[in-house]
């Protein structure tokens, strides 16, 4: 899980060191699935900053920013602000692309499996200063956005990475939304109390307000720290700036920072990459191809799975779904490798086979910590036509008798006592097995698809004997008859 805090880049919070935070540049690399830029936790970090007894400048409020070629006039979409931000990663040379698609963020707000977040401040009024939650913002159809995030060197961690969300509407409409404060309340919010609350969890923040370099039209700085803070709790560094039609919010997390001094070298990097950002969409405004139509978008198949009861009895939910493709503002996405051989299970080629289509990832948790089944539906674009990937699949499943599976990064292993299993599902293709893998667990591992028309639903869990296999792909059958079926199929 991400680090705690209040958000601004969308994916980082201030709180204690060590492996909960998760960088969206590796998750980046996972470009199937996409990447949730702080999935999993609410308000990611406006920045960090603790109280001192410093005098505070106020935060300038506007300036044009010297070295940047004007600001944005047009507004972009939310896949044009991803190849904004994936423009930047490949002009720094960076090797993956550090945005993702913002459907999956958008239709997992819609979702219902976030946990419930209200942010306040102390005084009220200074809530103004803090970044809008990001599943209120991801549900905000009216402000487009990305979320991503920005490797400063070689290393990818939580000290060393920027944080980054774009959003963009009509110049008056952002202003108002992300930068609609006075200078007089930028004095009075000097420094603030900030509370986060998720799920019934109360965290507490100290946030003081700093001058930034002139980038824009207008911008302020951050600085926010756990109130009171604990051995090892992060700080982190943020700034906020407004250039035309575009807002950008920045933030980096910071070992120590106790000062004005502490939080320059994070705001001086930051207000570079907010320069560069502008100045990609300015000069290199992106164009980005649309998908092809399909007869259901990612909110439509998130509503899909909404009072659907998965293979354990419990209902489901998806999380989010997303365009399998290309990212936009890189060449990164799926590529297919060409024809699968014979009984080989490859889920890069098979997703590269389906570009253009919807894809949405989930899972169900049973009762205990290992009893889960994972699950993948997949809306292929309209202009699908035979052989269908998802029947090539079936068939390779149906006819062979030992299974190779390629794993993503080049490794492979074989699928040992492979089985056919029977289902009674009336679909248009389907297949359901079971095999064991060399692991010493013992396991039987069953995995099950069906497709009607141009949806296709497969999943994949673990039982602990052959002799309850069928019954389980039984399960699972039931399960996909039960999306088909709120699919009106």
């Amino acid at each position: 899980m991400p680090v705690r805090g209040i958000e601004t880049g969308g994916a980082l919070r201030a709180g204690t060191k060590g492996g909960r935070w998760i960088a969206c540049a590796a998750a980046a690399l996972l470009a199937l699935a996409g990447c949730s830029s702080g999935g999993g936790t609410p308000g990611a970090s406006p920045s960090d900053g603790s109280p001192t007894a410093t005098a505070t400048t106020p935060p300038a409020s506007s300036s044009s920013g010297p070295g940047t070629t004007g600001v944005p006039e047009a507004v972009f979409t939310d896949q044009e602000l991803v190849a904004i931000i994936n423009g930047v990663a490949q002009n720094r040379k960076l090797q993956f692309p550090t945005a993702q698609d913002s459907a999956r963020q958008r239709s997992g707000a819609s979702s219902g499996s976030f946990p419930q977040v209200s942010t306040e401040t102390t005084p009220s009024e200074c809530i103004a200063f803090v970044p809008q939650n990001p599943f209120v913002r991801w549900a905000d159809k009216s402000v487009n956005f990305a979320e991503g995030a920005m490797p400063m060197g070689a290393q990818s961690g939580p000290a060393t990475t920027i944080m980054i969300t774009l959003r963009s509407a009509e110049k008056d409409a952002i202003a108002k939304a992300d930068f609609g404060y006075t200078d007089d309340l930028a004095a009075r919010c000097s420094q603030f109390d900030l509370a986060s609350t998720e799920s019934g969890r109360i965290s507490t923040y100290a946030v003081r307000l700093l001058a930034a370099p002139p980038v824009a039209e207008k911008q302020h700085g951050l600085m926010q720290t756990t109130k009171p803070k604990g051995p090892g709790d992060y700080g982190s560094v943020g700034l906020r700036v407004l250039a035309g039609t575009m807002s950008i919010t920045l933030s980096l997390a910071v070992a120590e920072v106790n000062s004005e001094a502490d939080a320059k070298p994070a705001l001086d990097s930051m207000a570079g990459l907010a320069k560069e950002l502008i100045d990609q969409a300015v000069t290199k405004p992106p164009t980005v191809a649309p998908p092809p139509p399909n007869s259901r978008t990612a909110d439509d198949l998130v509503a899909l799975f909404k009072g659907v009861t998965g293979p354990d009895g419990s209902p489901v939910a998806l999380p989010g779904a997303s365009v399998i493709g290309p990212v936009p503002g890189t060449s990164a996405g799926p590529s297919s490798q060409g024809p699968v051989p014979p009984c080989t299970y490859n889920d890069e080629a098979y997703y590269g086979s389906l570009l253009g289509a919807v894809l949405g990832q989930g899972q169900t948790q049973g009762a205990s910590k290992m009893d889960y089944t994972e699950f993948s539906v997949i809306s292929m674009p309209t202009t699908a036509a035979p052989p269908y990937p998802f029947d090539t699949r079936a068939g390779a499943l149906r006819d062979c008798t030992t299974i190779q599976e390629d794993i993503l990064g080049g490794s492979s292993r074989e699928w040992s006592a492979f089985s056919q299993l029977n289902t009674t599902l009336a679909a248009d293709s389907s297949y359901a097995v079971a095999y064991q893998l060399s692991d010493g667990t013992g396991e039987w591992h069953v995995r099950a698809g069906a497709r009607k028309g141009t949806l296709s639903v497969e999943a994949n869990t673990r039982t602990s004997s052959q002799d309850e296999a069928q019954a389980t792909a039984d399960r699972l059958a039931a399960f996909f008859g039960s999306v088909f079926s709120h699919a009106g199929l």
